[in-house]
């Protein structure tokens, strides 16, 4: 704590900078860097980072697609405003992580309208309020499809939505007990969807409206059918209580909203941190989410600011998801997604955008790292460096990168057999055309590698680039 009791605040230094923009923005854009490091305070560059827009754009999908064609329509389009086109892509970021906590699947939910829908919530309000979020998303039809809570009747009661609404998105399972999930599926009886027009309905006639006990607390006690199921939301974010019941003997009797900004907390902080949170860091952003009423941005901005966040640890321990790494491919290369983006190899890396492989998502960090997925991200890197090349063979061909291009002449050029360009003016010409840093120690593995071949195989290095260990860190 600083003299005046505020909590202290990380270094204000341009390895911090860059730390905060690698987690929050995908990538550490030099623009961005200098822009954040021109302000007069971190809290300054942390809220600027938050600056998000109020009325992000959706996919306008083709009329001519059919529907396979506008999912993939609307994975480009993300890509995109992940990699180039919002002026704040924590706001895709936050997005993202929504998407792989309050999940969906489009095989499952079958329409790419129905998914554009609940991606474009996770967009808008993924920094508005917990409550707010969950609220809006338990009855978009996506998620009444995929947890089907659409055949949720009072005649025949289907759990899954109410379970997994504590399981895994707000309490974390072992926190209520089993007549906890009765109450809560009778609550959420009687919503559900259109097959043909593909909208929300209320069937009054679905749903159980005996009072219940849920959390400690009473729920469909009267008043508006279609609000009973929003009432477990309230409960577990506001008066209810960790039931002597439940498997978690340490949580009994505790406030539920204490237990639901720990788990969301440490879920948060396993995206953008590192796996292992600190008790500090923990407490810090519990109390901050429940101060603020479940408010997001609040508590982002908190975890943000916390000095555990810029440890070594937490700089190095966070493995890019292959999303992430994608984006990375394409900011350095420049390239739009729909042009350089192999969806198909993405599914070999265990990670496709609309495609999470369960209702608990993509699991953090060590996940990614097997044989089998690091071939895929290889073959990704191939895939952008034949993008990055296209052409270069052509009379007057250059290797196009995000930066700008740089000739195949000059490249090769040679003057009495020296090459005109050192290995090291090549190595860095690259990187810096791709706005990257190495450290040393690769950068120069990288240099070595060139100088024992041909000038002609010089553009090996875009690819050893591209499959640095460092680009595979977040």
């Amino acid at each position: 704590m600083t003299p005046g009791g505020l909590p202290d605040v990380p270094a204000f230094n341009e390895a911090n900078v860059r730390h905060l923009l690698r987690r929050t923005e995908f990538v550490d854009r030099p623009a961005r860097v200098a822009e954040l490091l021109a302000l007069p305070t971190f809290e300054a560059a942390v809220d600027n980072v938050l600056a998000t827009e109020v009325n992000p754009p959706s996919v306008v999908f083709r009329a001519e697609d059919r529907n396979w064609r506008r999912g993939e329509h609307l994975t480009h389009f993300w890509l995109d405003r992940m990699a180039h086109d919002s002026s704040r892509p924590i706001q895709e970021r936050m997005a993202f992580f929504w998407h792989g906590h309050l999940v969906s699947e489009f095989g499952k939910v079958g329409s790419a309208e129905l998914m554009r829908e609940q991606i474009d919530l996770y967009r808008r309000d993924g920094l508005g309020n917990v409550r707010n979020l969950v609220t809006a998303m338990s009855i978009q039809v996506a998620m009444l499809r995929y947890l089907d809570n659409n055949e949720n009747r009072a005649t025949s009661p289907n759990q899954n939505f109410a379970r997994e609404l504590m399981e895994l998105f707000l309490l974390e399972v072992g926190n209520y007990t089993e007549a906890d999930v009765e109450a809560a599926t009778a609550a959420w009886t009687g919503h559900t969807d259109d097959w043909e027009t593909d909208l929300y309905e209320w069937r009054a006639d679905w749903h159980d409206g005996s009072v219940k006990q849920f959390l400690g607390q009473t729920i469909n006690n009267g008043g508006d059918p279609t609000l009973h199921g929003f009432e477990t939301i309230n409960v577990i974010l506001g008066n209810g209580i960790i039931p002597a019941g439940a498997e978690k003997a340490h949580n009994r009797g505790r406030p539920s909203r204490e237990v639901a900004a720990e788990f969301l907390s440490k879920k948060l902080w396993q995206e953008f941190a590192d796996t292992a949170q600190p008790a500090s860091a923990m407490a810090a952003m519990r109390d901050t989410l429940v101060a603020n009423d479940f408010a997001i941005r609040p508590w982002v901005r908190r975890m943000l600011l916390l000095d555990e966040f810029y440890t070594d640890a937490a700089k190095t321990g966070l493995v890019r998801q292959p999303t992430e790494l994608l984006v990375a491919y394409l900011v350095a290369s420049g390239q739009r997604s729909e042009h350089a983006s192999p969806l198909w190899l993405m599914e070999g890396t265990g990670q496709r955008l609309l495609f999470p492989p369960n209702v608990s998502g993509w699991k953090p960090n060590g996940y990614w790292i097997n044989a089998s997925a690091m071939e895929r991200r290889a073959s990704i890197a191939q895939r952008f460096l034949y993008r990055m090349l296209d052409g270069y063979w052509d009379e007057g061909g250059v290797v196009q990168m995000a930066g700008g291009s740089v000739s195949r002449e000059d490249i090769i050029a040679r003057v009495d057999q020296v090459p005109v360009m050192s290995d090291a003016q090549v190595v860095d010409t690259f990187l810096s055309l791709m706005h990257l840093q190495l450290p040393e120690p690769t950068r120069s593995t990288i240099i070595n590698h060139i100088a024992a071949g041909s000038v002609w195989n010089r553009t090996d290095a875009l690819l050893l680039i591209l499959l640095a260990p460092e680009m595979h860190v977040a």
